[in-house]
């Protein structure tokens, strides 16, 4: 339905800001950072400290930092005594968020196909064995159940009233003592076992229909259910095979970030806009980049 579509260029609602900020604190991306900047040895922890992972994980809160700001947008704030590095950690926060995010929403469309997948497979075994029964019922002579009984009724009340005219003719015949030999008395023997043949025929076929109808009727009209449940399902299957086989980037980096040039103040920002799960949702994120040697040093 194009209505349930997202504009690509409307920017994030705070749910989907929050969910960023979630990711954004995970231990997934903390540990990334912490290896690929090896943190411990940069913040100056040694290696017989105690607790050295809480004072390296209190170190990091207090350094790099995220939060919602009021345009829905997410900031990220890194301070280091090396601005260089403030500036390699929020570009690579940045992109750790894309792989991360990405990551997630595999899952949960690999999950969600594997469902779907599993529900049309069923549903298309369950309409391959009510075809079966159908071609069953077909074999039986039976394709259109009240169709044929009509038809076979109006064929039934034919062949009697044929019976019924041959056999009085052959008696007013019998009785006029017309000779057995006769054209009249061969033709009207014709008809009679014609009528009567085709009326033990007709008999059968509406047995037929009369044992197997009801069944029959019941399993065309499941078929066609389920058959537009197909569809639906098909449907569903198509969407959830797009949503695994398509990637979108969550964020759009509009500026990179930049070393501070001054002590303690903001120099440059980075903004990237994000988008939320399985839709084409952007938020905007900005990244400030901070040095702060009193507070690294606090």
């Amino acid at each position: 339905n194009p209505s349930d579509k997202t504009d690509v260029m409307e920017f994030g609602a705070e749910e989907q800001s929050d969910q960023l900020i979630q990711i954004l604190y995970s231990d997934v991306i903390r540990d990334s950072v912490i290896r690929r900047f090896r943190l411990m040895e940069h913040y100056e922890i040694p290696e017989d400290a105690a607790f050295r992972n809480t004072r390296l994980n209190k170190k990091y809160d207090k350094l790099i930092q995220f939060k919602r700001t009021e345009y829905m947008s997410v900031e990220i704030t890194v301070r280091d005594k090396d601005p260089r590095m403030a500036a390699d950690i929020a570009n690579t926060i940045a992109s750790l968020l894309d792989l991360t995010k990405n990551k997630i929403q595999r899952e949960q469309a690999e999950k969600s196909f594997q469902i779907v997948q599993t529900q049309y497979e069923s549903k298309k075994a369950w309409i391959e064995r009510l075809n079966d029964s159908l071609n069953f019922f077909r074999s039986q002579g039976i394709f259109d159940y009240d169709l044929q009984t009509d038809h076979l009724t109006e064929l039934q009340v034919q062949s009697s009233s044929a019976k019924a005219e041959a056999h009085g003719k052959l008696n007013i015949l019998r009785q006029l003592k017309v000779s057995e030999s006769d054209t009249a008395i061969i033709n009207n023997m014709a008809r009679l076992k014609g009528s009567e043949a085709s009326l033990l025929d007709l008999n059968r076929q509406l047995k037929s229909l009369e044992r197997y109808g009801g069944t029959y009727n019941s399993v065309k009209e499941q078929l066609e259910k389920e058959n537009e449940e197909l569809v639906k399902i098909r449907m569903r299957y198509d969407r959830s095979r797009v949503d695994l086989e398509e990637v979108l980037p969550v964020k759009f980096l509009v500026n990179s970030a930049r070393p501070a040039e001054k002590k303690v103040y903001p120099i440059r920002w980075l903004v990237v806009v994000l988008s939320g799960t399985g839709s084409l949702l952007l938020a905007a994120l900005s990244m400030v980049v901070l040095q702060n040697i009193r507070a690294f040093r606090g």
